[in-house]
């Protein structure tokens, strides 16, 4: 994708009030939004801050990575979603993070998302609020560009303090070690192969994407604009840079396509999607596919330095190549969590009705009129049913001295819920403040079960 056509695409831009940017934060601190003159800048902060553990470590694969979402080419980002906070003193780059805008799919329903990430400050600088004052800026960014939801990735709790909850699995899977893959036996050739995707492959690989995303009730879908920018636009440096590989036969029919990561944890290889077409054995191909991934992966760890034991398929706690090739893929890998925020879970509840009523329609309390009080404690809500049709969500909040609700959350756990990340009786087990009458249980285990998420998300 060249830039001119980059720059046809409309980045959600809506009228936003500034927060009076720039801000004087006092001691020589100011808050501000990037301008492309200070791309590099950002970037070799980012690629200090977020490089490693070690003080003196340089990650140039973040440094590429934030010179593609500060860029104004950038499909979604660019410099006016960025903030950072600058010593005037010294001119240096002190604190910053971004605002990624992009569409994810709730059972298919579409909903606009605002992913801050990058989110750093010197290790100087710290306990002094940035982070906090940047994230009510990009919040009221992100919510006047009409994102009903934020979701972030990071550090274990600590966006907890800004109204965020892990609320739906992140990576997780199974490991493959190297040594447990089975050798070509002497006289047999390979009965398929690997080979770099092209755009030719784009029309296979699309169709096969959407058909893995739908086993997701969360996903992240991918238009052409982003299909171009994953496959032409991104930095070569940066990991956003995918190496897709097409799965094809000696013949040299395509059957399917893999996606190595280009990070490295510690001494694992990853691998974030893989897909086959209807009617192809996932079994009878992976044999071939390990052995094809290996010399990728030796070349990898070699760039950066490091050795390869295993492969971790980083596709979630669900896969159907862990039923092709269980005795290959042993050792789970338990996920992490996507920190998610919703501002307004009523606002966002009747945006995904549709899908609440199909559900509500397939279950044991089809037809359902009510009204449900959910407590959280500091607030609430409630949901209005008429004959299987959810009529009205708005905020509600419990009277001390009256009993009308029918179920009790401590505060965003009913995200978790929301997103099906928990059932509701793991909640009510994993949390003795939170509780639901016999009716409110029925209620929500049918609107929301239990259900597996692999979001891949716009970098």
């Amino acid at each position: 994708m060249n830039t001119r056509q980059l720059e046809t695409i409309v980045k959600p831009q809506l009228a936003f009030e500034e927060n009076h940017l720039p801000r004087d934060l006092g001691d020589g601190l100011v808050l501000r939004f990037a301008t492309p003159t200070d791309v590099e800048a950002v970037a070799q902060f980012n690629g200090r801050i977020h490089g490693s553990e070690r003080p003196d470590h340089f990650d140039p694969m973040v440094a590429a990575w934030t010179r593609d979402f500060c860029s104004d080419q950038h499909p979604t980002c660019g410099p006016s979603n960025v903030t950072l906070v600058e010593d005037t003193r010294t001119g240096k780059v002190v604190s910053s993070m971004c605002l990624i805008p992009q569409t994810w799919t709730y059972a298919g329903i579409p909903f606009e998302v605002g992913r801050p990430e990058a989110v750093g400050t010197d290790p100087d600088y710290r306990r002094r609020g940035l982070i906090r004052v940047q994230f009510e800026v990009l919040h009221a960014k992100s919510e006047a560009m009409g994102h009903l939801v934020q979701s972030i990735t990071g550090i274990r709790w600590y966006y907890r303090q800004f109204g965020y909850e892990y609320a739906l699995d992140l990576d997780g899977g199974r490991l493959t070690h190297w040594t447990n893959i089975p050798a070509l036996k002497e006289g047999e050739t390979e009965a398929y192969r690997l080979h770099p995707m092209t755009p030719a492959d784009l029309p296979l690989v699309k169709a096969l994407y959407e058909k893995d995303s739908a086993r997701s009730l969360v996903a992240c879908p991918r238009p052409g604009w982003l299909w171009s920018a994953m496959l032409e636009w991104y930095s070569p440096d940066s990991f956003e840079r995918r190496n897709f590989q097409i799965i094809e036969t000696a013949e040299g029919r395509a059957v399917g396509y893999i996606v190595p990561n280009r990070e490295m944890w510690d001494d694992v290889f990853m691998v974030d999607e893989l897909a086959v077409v209807e009617g192809q054995s996932l079994r009878a191909i992976m044999p071939s596919v390990l052995r094809s991934l290996k010399p990728i992966a030796e070349a990898e760890a070699a760039r950066q330095n490091k050795i390869t034991k295993a492969l971790y398929w980083k596709v979630g706690r669900e896969h159907p190549v862990f039923e092709a090739v269980p005795e290959l893929a042993l050792k789970p890998r338990l996920p992490y969590g996507w920190y998610i925020r919703v501002a307004d879970v009523p606002r966002f509840l009747q945006h995904i009705a549709p899908a609440l009523e199909a559900r509500l329609a397939h279950s044991v309390v089809a037809g359902y009129t009510g009204e449900i009080h959910i407590n959280e404690y500091r607030g609430g809500f409630k949901m209005a049913w008429d004959n299987g049709k959810l009529v009205e969500t708005e905020p509600w909040q419990h009277a001390i001295d009256q009993h009308d609700d029918q179920a009790g959350f401590p505060p965003l756990v009913f995200l978790q819920l929301l997103f099906g990340r928990a059932s509701i009786m793991e909640l009510r087990t994993f949390y003795p403040d939170c509780w639901a009458n016999d009716e409110a249980t029925v209620l929500f285990e049918a609107l929301f079960p239990k259900a597996y998420s692999c979001v891949i998300p716009v970098g």
